[in-house]
């Protein structure tokens, strides 16, 4: 079933220049993005999801469903339910193929391994509550989970290590700001980035010694929650829930200019072999905004796609040319998982 449309706001966006360095004039008018699949999930599965990871060559993806407590595996190719995994608060996940495991952050106090082949649980690692974000490092095989935070009763957050080999912790930062959100991990260079989004800042430490670098602060918008790097232009992207995309010089932290998006946003990829950045969120009707990087300081409005309410979650599946959206459940609707093809602009 095909059911995407540009939103009206979208519409007239891409007809017009969208800030210092931003194109608009010759936008794209085909949406950026195509419906291809729209799957129910069973009705048990209520409430909104956190975050996900895929494993493109099963395609399967992992999500995790907090208020249903459980991680939803489900193959995006055949629309089936593999599996519900129960978790007390699941929150944040990674799948690591080579390695057959899945590690999700649970909110009340643990990273727990699981057999991505099986689904059994593994080990569970002690984390203070309130453990949410998560990112691997592959040039490490470091495992990063945030915790710690307001709901532990702090005034700062941790970042913990894990080595994703020996499932054994390495290593903690302490972070000032009791409200870390999405982190990013350059991968020529030894730096990861967080969003320390209770201070409106990046704070940038060492992605091994875990030692603090730089603190850059974001003036030109509130609520930074995601980031992206494009290490090429050395362009960090960041998404706030106020409608702003950010972009920084990624060797200094300097704001360059800012882009305008959707409110709520959730999730942010950038492609490297397109240029392109897809940001998503779930504010007003859901929505996914595209644009394209034409040079260091030049970017192109694609379109906007309208999703469904609160469906803030999403996924780059480059390899296949696919877009993931998860929708929460709805009054009229059941929790629905939402696969577009990703449409050239050249």
């Amino acid at each position: 079933m095909r059911n995407v449309r540009l939103s009206l706001a979208g519409a007239i966006f891409g007809l017009f220049s969208v800030g210092a360095g931003a194109t608009g004039s010759g936008a794209a008018t085909a949406p950026p993005l195509v419906l291809e699949h729209r799957y129910d999930l069973p009705a048990a599965i209520a409430g909104h999801f956190d975050h996900f990871d895929v494993d493109p060559a099963g395609r399967r993806l992992f999500a995790t469903a907090v208020e249903a407590h459980r991680v939803v595996v489900f193959d995006f190719g055949t629309g089936k339910l593999i599996k519900s995994i129960p978790v007390e608060i699941p929150r944040g996940v990674v799948y690591r193929a080579h390695l057959h495991r899945l590690y999700v952050t649970d909110g009340s106090g643990a990273l727990r391994i699981y057999d991505s082949r099986t689904y059994a649980p593994l080990k569970s690692l002690k984390i203070e509550i309130d453990a949410d974000p998560i990112a691997y490092d592959a040039a490490t095989g470091r495992v990063f989970a945030v915790n710690g935070g307001e709901k532990a009763g702090h005034s700062y957050s941790h970042i913990t290590a894990f080595d994703s080999a020996t499932e054994r912790q390495v290593g903690n930062a302490k972070l000032a700001g009791n409200e870390i959100e999405g982190m990013a991990v350059e991968r020529h260079g030894p730096r990861l980035f967080a969003n320390v989004r209770a201070l409106n800042r990046i704070d940038v430490i060492n992605r091994v010694t875990l030692k603090p670098l730089a603190v850059w602060p974001i003036t030109r918008a509130r609520l930074n929650t995601v980031a992206a790097l494009d290490e090429r232009s050395h362009r960090m992207f960041v998404a706030c829930h106020d409608g702003h995309l950010v972009v920084l010089d990624s060797d200094n932290g300097k704001e360059l200019q800012t882009l305008p998006i959707g409110q709520g946003s959730d999730y942010i990829a950038f492609d490297a072999a397109s240029r392109k950045i897809f940001v998503s969120g779930g504010g007003g009707h859901g929505w996914v905004d595209v644009y394209r990087e034409v040079g260091a300081n030049e970017y192109r409005f694609l379109g906007e796609v309208a999703t469904e309410p609160g469906a803030a979650t999403s996924h780059l599946v480059a390899s296949l040319g696919e877009y993931i959206v998860m929708a929460p459940s709805g009054a009229r609707r059941p929790a629905q998982v939402l696969v577009y093809k990703i449409q050239s602009t050249e």
